[in-house]
């Protein structure tokens, strides 16, 4: 090979190190996750002000009562809230052993509730959870803002495809007697759940909570009490809640139903 030829292939194979050198040094940087807490914190405002949305509860798992009898048993329930304290929603549950749907509407501290044996297939003025409120649930210094600000032991897993959806999956624990609000009043417990926290990556709006109980694991009941709450639809101006025509319960009578007080029961904490 002549002296120019080797000459000419030499600066060749510099001239392509230092391209792809150059292509090293310019590689886009992996971005730095975002932290944790701050999600939860925008997540939880995004709550907080929010002036409509839907929402999803499901229970699995070890069973858990709206009354303090006992007797019925929760299973799901599919509502709406308008700002500041209106809810609707229809509760699946169980009274006495007998699957069933229990509607409710809820505005200020006024409750209405149709259940084909607790009320006669009628609307009732009834208390369905005493001392509920929706602006509470929602905006109030016990509502969802204060669950997601409990949250601790925070760890950011990543994302993760949810129906389509990016969201940043977070895990962590609670107080059960400081998260009742996700629950809408209904968990019961005074030891820690585990949580999982679904917050689209797009929007920064928690679209899902899962809370577990291990302390409900009984040798009857091997898997834990799990309740799932999924909002969606925030703020869409198609959310309506109508006021139904209610009658006032009527007065107890020996040998006639009586509305049970099915106000879950509190613990010593709450």
């Amino acid at each position: 090979m002549s002296t120019p030829l080797r000459m000419a292939l030499r600066w060749a194979i510099l001239l392509l190190v230092i391209v792809l050198a150059g292509c090293g040094t310019n590689t886009a940087p992996t971005p730095t996750p975002p932290n944790a807490r701050a999600l939860i914190d925008r997540a939880a405002a995004e709550v907080q002000n929010v002036s409509a949305l839907r929402f999803k509860l499901q229970l699995t798992g070890a069973p858990a009562f709206i009354d303090n009898a006992n007797l019925i048993s929760f299973v799901a329930a599919d509502g709406s809230y308008i700002a500041p304290d209106k809810v609707s929603g229809k509760v699946s549950a169980a009274v006495a052993g007998v699957p069933g749907q229990i509607d409710i509407v809820a505005v200020g501290n006024d409750q209405f509730m149709k259940h084909i044996l607790l009320t006669g297939n009628r609307w009732l003025k009834q208390q369905f959870s005493p001392g509920f409120n929706a602006d509470t649930l929602i905006r109030g210094e016990q509502g969802i803002k204060f669950a997601l600000d409990r949250m601790q032991n925070l760890e950011l897993i990543g994302t993760e495809d949810l129906f389509g959806t990016q969201m940043w999956h977070i895990v962590g624990t609670a107080p059960v007697a400081d998260i009742s609000a996700v629950t809408v009043g209904l968990i019961r417990g005074t030891g820690t759940a585990k949580t999982d926290i679904y917050i689209n990556v797009q929007t920064g709006r928690v679209e899902r909570i899962v809370l577990v109980q291990p302390e409900t694991v009984t040798p009857q009941n091997p898997d834990p009490t799990t309740w799932t709450l999924e909002l969606f639809d925030y703020g869409d101006p198609r959310i309506v809640i109508d006021v139904p025509a209610a009658e006032e319960p009527p007065p107890s009578t020996p040998g006639g139903l009586n509305v049970p007080d099915i106000a879950p029961t509190r613990s010593s904490t709450d």
